[in-house]
Parts: C-alpha cells; structure tokens; sequence
C-alpha cells in the first residue's frame, strides 16, 4: 500500500516538474519573441529603406511615352529620424534619377523642437528631377507654426509648393502633364475649387494630397492618379489583422495601389512614409521611397 502511495506521489511530482519546465521554456521562448519584435520595430525596420515599384498605365498618353514619379512623404525630422538619416534617403531618390519628384508632406515632427532648418534645406536643395520637384502641405508641416517655415524650406530648396495650385510640364514627345496639390485637410482648409479651376480631362492629371481619403472628395474630377501618404501605412501592421491604429483622412486607404470607389478609371496610390510619428516604431511596414513609372498606351492617328 505505501508502495503505491510512494510510486503514485512521485508519478505527480514528476509531471509537476515536467508541466513547471513547460512553463519556463513557453516564458522563455514567448520573451525572446518580444525582444526580438521590439529590437527590430525600434531599431531595424525603421532604419531600412524599400523601394517600392509600380507600373501606371495610361491612355491620355501616346504610346512609348513614359516618365518616372518618385514619390516620398512623412520625414519626420526631428528626436528619432535625423538629418544624416534623411541624407541616405536623398541619396536612395538622386540615384533613381526620377523626371518628377514629389513629396507628399510631413517633414518635421514637432515644429517647437526642430532646430534644423538649414541642414534640412540644404538636404532638400539636392535633390534632382528632370521636369521638377514638388510638395504639398501635411498637417505637421502647418503644426506649431510651422506653415511659414515650411513654405520657406520648399522654396529656397527649389521645390514647386502647390496649395489648392497647379502646374503643368511638357514631355520631350510635347504631351502634357498636369499637377494639382491641394493644401492639407487636418489642420488647415483645402479649396478643391481654386486647385482644378480649368482641369479637363485631355491631359493625364496627378492629384497630390497629403491626406488619401481625401480621394472621395475629388471623385467628380478628371483625376487619372492621386498619390498620398499620412497614413505611415499603419506605421505597425500585425499578422492577419493590418494595421490596428489609424490616423484621421488615413483611415480607409491605409497603403499601396488602390481603385478608389466609383472610380474605375482613377488609381491612388498610399506611401508608406519614410520617418515615424508619436511613437518610434515600424513592424512589418518598411520606410518606403515608391517609384511610380506612368507608361502612355495610347496609339494615336
């Protein structure tokens, strides 16, 4: 009887002792997990920079015309992204030599802190683009007063700022382009009459708002391409789920290429922004410089 007792208490403590090294290896294996995901959200993947490419198809251009867009967005100078850190990205844009860049808003976090301003537009001066450089507000470029420093940076860098404006560049072939910027939609107020007062629908049209769902706005214009950022693409995606945190006017097209609803003949594509806003983190959602190469398809007569 004792016999058993003996054998049965010590068939318990060993599965006890099994079920406690279960446990500690679960824990283990559960906090390497964690640090590896926080090593690389805070100091990887922010610092890693993805070119990302798209082919846009056209028939408002002959074809055989082409032109390269390069597009960035969301800098974020400041505390967590640096002025050497946004060194490697202008050079990243120069060497893939774009006919129009654009960026899409958002260069300084926190206008009340940054100090910069010459750094940063010395760094913006040298990027090059065969037709142009432009930019649009974002809404941390009006933040903490900064709308008159920021209009001041693009200008002297050489950059074309369209609030509620537009421009136009004509190819090599003669075809024309039309660019149309809208002022930022958070913290400021676009006038979507004055940006396509005499926009027609004979010329390929590239709409650049900061904000992407502003896009259901414009569904009456003769938009061929919107490009946007804001959104950071969620900045922090999870398996299965996507980005679990939005942003205001960032809410519904989050990132990459969509086909805006009611649109067929429009596309919008969402950058996924370079630097980080609020907290300094990136899971599953790299940096993102888009080269978007517009191909004309159309055979004239």
């Amino acid at each position: 009887m004792n016999k058993k007792v003996d054998e049965g208490g010590s068939l318990i403590f060993r599965w006890l002792g099994k079920f406690i090294r279960f446990i500690f290896r679960l824990g283990f294996t559960l906090a390497l997990i964690i640090i590896c995901v926080y090593v690389d959200a805070r100091y990887i993947e922010p610092k890693v920079i993805w070119i990302k490419e798209e082919v846009i198809p056209t028939e408002k251009l002959s074809n055989g015309s082409k032109m390269k867009v390069v597009l960035f967005n969301d800098v974020h100078l400041g505390e967590y992204y640096s002025l050497s850190d946004f060194e490697k990205v202008v050079k990243k844009i120069n060497a893939l030599k774009p006919d129009i860049l654009i960026f899409a808003g958002d260069l300084v976090e926190d206008n009340k802190t940054f100090t910069e301003e010459e750094g940063a537009t010395q760094l913006l001066g040298q990027l090059s683009a065969k037709y142009g450089k432009y930019a649009v507000f974002g809404n941390h470029d009006h933040g903490g007063n900064g709308t008159k420093r920021y209009a001041r940076m693009m200008q002297a860098s050489g950059f074309t700022l369209l609030r509620n404006q537009q421009d136009s560049i004509t190819l090599e072939n003669g075809e024309k382009v039309k660019l149309i910027g809208i002022d930022d939609i958070v913290l400021s107020k676009p006038d979507f009459k004055a940006a396509f007062e005499g926009v027609t629908g004979n010329t390929f049209n590239l709409f650049i708002s900061h904000a992407p769902d502003v896009v259901d706005k414009i569904i009456d214009q003769p938009v061929d391409l919107q490009v946007s950022g804001h959104s950071h693409g969620g900045q922090v995606r999870l398996p299965f789920i996507g980005a679990p945190f939005t942003v205001p006017y960032g809410e519904k097209y989050i990132k990459g290429l969509y086909y805006p609803e009611e649109k067929e003949d429009m596309l919008l594509y969402v950058n996924s922004g370079i630097g980080t806003s609020q907290v300094p983190y990136r899971f599953l959602n790299l940096p993102e410089i888009t080269v978007l190469s517009i191909k004309g398809t159309a055979i004239k007569s």
